[in-house]
């Protein structure tokens, strides 16, 4: 995975109103966070719920970001 270019945020947030830049940075973030995490490993129940919450905040600015259609 890699940082989205400068021009790909441009074209994001001119074609999506809605996004702000900081959406994108903290959709980068939590995409990072989602890779530095190994899957085989077991996990409490806290990183469990902290883990779920990120996949869905990461839903819900992908569509925000990059529109529904994406």
């Amino acid at each position: 995975m890699e940082p989205l270019k400068p021009e790909q945020k441009e074209a994001a947030l001119c074609n999506n109103p809605q996004a702000a830049p900081e959406d994108i940075d903290e959709y980068e973030r939590l995409l990072a966070a989602r890779f530095s995490v190994d899957p085989s490993l077991s996990r409490s129940p806290e990183e469990s719920i902290s883990a779920e919450m990120r996949e869905n905040r990461l839903k819900e600015l992908y569509i925000k970001i990059f529109g529904s259609n994406s």
